[in-house]
């Protein structure tokens, strides 16, 4: 009975690791090389993409990272439309971390040298036909053809 938990407590383990272990799908860096942008998760459901988005610091020496939210945004190259995030009922932006709500809403974090931070942000979704896009960070380089998970 005892192997028996063991294994289940295990495999529970296992699972929750996996979650939250994301494998990047593209990585850019930053125009300043301090920092490294990872999308791990471009998701739509429910007619919403979700984006997620590790950013890790590669310079020695901590960063500070300061962006709108409303900087942010996906573009679909064969439909030509450009997607902004999604806003709530109160004008903010469906996103997180937040710092505050300035502007719909912020990130702004000092970031220890060689850790991560993970956002995430809710646009409306393209297209069934389309499954690639591109996604603009300030600070990072353009993201191209990434793929959707639908």
């Amino acid at each position: 009975m005892v192997k028996k938990i063991a294994v289940f407590m295990f495999l529970i383990l296992f699972a929750a690791v996996s979650v939250y272990a994301l494998e990047p799908i593209q990585t850019q860096p930053s125009t300043d090389g301090k920092m490294e942008a990872s999308i791990v998760g471009a998701k739509v459901r429910s007619n919403v993409l979700t984006l997620k988005v590790d950013l890790k610091v590669t310079s020695g020496k901590d960063v500070k990272i300061i962006f709108l939210y409303q900087d942010i945004y996906v573009t679909d190259l064969n439909e030509k439309k450009k997607y902004l995030a999604l806003k709530d009922a109160d004008g903010l932006y469906i996103a997180g971390p937040k710092h505050d709500n300035e502007h719909g809403g912020r990130f702004w974090e000092t970031i220890p040298a060689g850790e991560k931070r993970t956002i995430w942000i809710k646009f409306p979704a393209p297209p069934e036909t389309t499954q690639v896009v591109d996604v603009f960070i300030p600070g990072i380089l353009p993201f191209e053809d990434v793929a959707l998970t639908r």
